[in-house]
């Protein structure tokens, strides 16, 4: 059986059909440094509350698409386990377990967003992101 070069690029990301990377701090900082924005889904499989987050937000139609075609770098932290690498990055934002969920924007603070998710957090964080080169209308009108 032959392989393509995109489901071997995939195998290797470890994105597979989900578009989801593994989590690694270093490609996430690379990512940073080249521009991109990362979302984060630090969870687990033991966590119901990652889990019903992940079928009744992430999983949706409408929010699958716009972080897809975002262009974000769409990142799954597997704490399952409890690995040491996601321990501390949970630490460093402030964050005891799962769930988790953080935009990091390039040059700019990581937003975290709330534990418990709806479409409308997701979707307006990723507003924010993109409108973040764009000066604040309202506040220009209000001076």
């Amino acid at each position: 059986m032959e392989v393509s070069s995109a489901e071997t690029n995939s195998a290797r990301l470890g994105t597979g059909q989900t578009g989801w990377e593994p989590y690694n701090r270093a490609a996430i900082e690379q990512y940073r440094a080249q521009g991109r924005p990362v979302f984060v889904d630090f969870t687990a499989r033991w966590c119901l509350s990652c889990q019903v987050n992940e079928r009744a937000v992430l999983n949706r139609g409408d929010v699958r698409r716009r972080l897809r075609d975002s262009g974000i770098v769409l990142v799954r932290a597997d704490w399952t386990k409890h690995d040491e690498s996601i321990a501390s990055a949970l630490t460093e934002l402030g964050r005891s377990g799962v769930p988790t969920y953080v935009f990091y924007r390039p040059g700019q603070p990581a937003l975290v967003l709330p534990e418990v998710l709806t479409p409308g957090l997701v979707l307006d964080a990723l507003d924010q992101l993109q409108n973040r080169a764009r000066p604040n209308t309202q506040a220009l009108l209000e001076h």
